[in-house]
């Protein structure tokens, strides 16, 4: 099967062709660029709406202010034959800079977001035609964490909305939180739940992205600072620490690395977490965990070197044999056949042109949208 596959970017003005469409082969790996625009400031991290009709995007707009100011969201009807083709609907502003992670909610009719360097974060409802609605609720955090100097003052890093969407929950990096919003009541404004925000233990460790069990009964945290993932149990209510599992084998090397991307695959049965080397010396990898879906505990698999730098997001095409990691300091994107057995990566083709590669979202495959 071959999919429209989109890839956002961090952009500057030598590069300013930040989403990427490719074609991807899920039955061997390949892949091609069909076609590339110019979608704003740093369309770095996107959400593809379930019918595979729109895409939405952060954005930075001259429209919006000045830079630094002129964050946004995008959206986008996808068209052609392969959705290869996209027309921009609208674009509202979220202020301060271009948010660092957007996803939908799960009935997919509400974007929420986090942005990094004021530490806000917010949602939007979405239109019937795909279009993001002027009215938004937003919450901006403060405050500071104990390990400096990244913690030295909030930094929201991920949005995401619990299974049940009772929840809006804010992971923020600076303030070792992961905050919870009232989502159920969100168009009087987000009120934090204080019984369902999760604290960082041990303090200092930043927790940067999260994922929900297939289930909806297990959230995994990934913590960039101290290089550890948890589970925690969804009790409805608020969240019970299952366990922590560091995700370097070797721990003389920890301290030289930032995790980075948390993955679930589609079966839920393994969790997958990418490394990057900060010296720059070579040890960029991504862990790989087997998953109980039962109790939310893990089994450390393995962790395998991708043969390139800075891992910093990454996905799996559908079905699972191959997954695409944007190595964002060499300007490429690699494409690996993957073992589940063993848990390891290896190399089928890496591809250069790009600047600054995070994030990848596959459409249905063709012919079946």
């Amino acid at each position: 099967m071959r999919y429209t596959t989109y890839v956002g970017s961090l952009t500057d003005d030598a590069h300013p062709l930040g989403i990427h469409v490719l074609e991807s082969d899920a039955e061997t790996g390949d892949f091609r660029v069909l076609s590339a625009i110019d979608g704003g400031m740093n369309p770095s991290y996107m959400a593809l709406s379930r019918d595979g009709r729109h895409l939405y995007s952060t954005t930075g707009r001259a429209g919006f202010g000045e830079v630094g100011a002129n964050g946004g969201l995008a959206a986008y009807e996808l068209r052609g034959e392969k959705g290869e083709k996209l027309h921009l609907i609208n674009c509202v502003p979220t202020g301060h800079t271009p948010a660092c992670h957007i996803s939908l909610s799960p009935e997919g009719k509400t974007l929420v977001w986090a942005e990094y360097s004021h530490a806000t974060a917010g949602c939007v409802e979405l239109a019937a035609d795909g279009s993001i609605s002027a009215e938004k609720q937003m919450v901006q955090h403060v405050g500071d964490g104990p390990n400096k100097p990244r913690q030295d003052k909030a930094h929201a890093h991920c949005a995401i909305v619990t299974p049940d969407s009772r929840y809006l929950l804010v992971v923020d990096l600076g303030l070792d939180q992961i905050k919870a919003y009232d989502f159920q009541n969100r168009a009087n404004g987000l009120t934090e739940c204080s019984k369902a925000t999760i604290r960082t233990v041990p303090p200092g460790a930043g927790p940067r992205h999260a994922v929900f069990q297939k289930n909806g009964k297990f959230l995994y945290v990934i913590f960039e600072l101290l290089n550890y993932v948890a589970s925690y149990r969804y009790t409805g209510e608020g969240f019970e620490l299952v366990e922590m599992r560091t995700l370097i084998a070797d721990p003389k090397f920890n301290r030289d690395c930032k995790a980075s991307a948390i993955k679930l695959s589609e079966d839920g049965t393994q969790l997958f977490c990418s490394n990057r080397d900060m010296t720059l010396t070579g040890r960029d990898t991504i862990t790989v965990f087997n998953v109980d879906p039962d109790t939310g505990r893990l089994e450390f698999l393995s962790e395998s070197a991708v043969g390139g730098r800075f891992p910093r997001d990454f996905a799996f095409m559908p079905g699972g044999r191959f997954a695409l990691v944007g190595l964002k300091r060499q300007g490429q994107i690699g494409s690996y056949a993957y073992d589940r057995n063993t848990g390891k990566f290896s190399l089928v083709k890496k591809m250069d042109g790009f600047h600054r590669p995070l994030y990848f979202a596959f459409r249905t495959a063709w012919g079946q949208a």
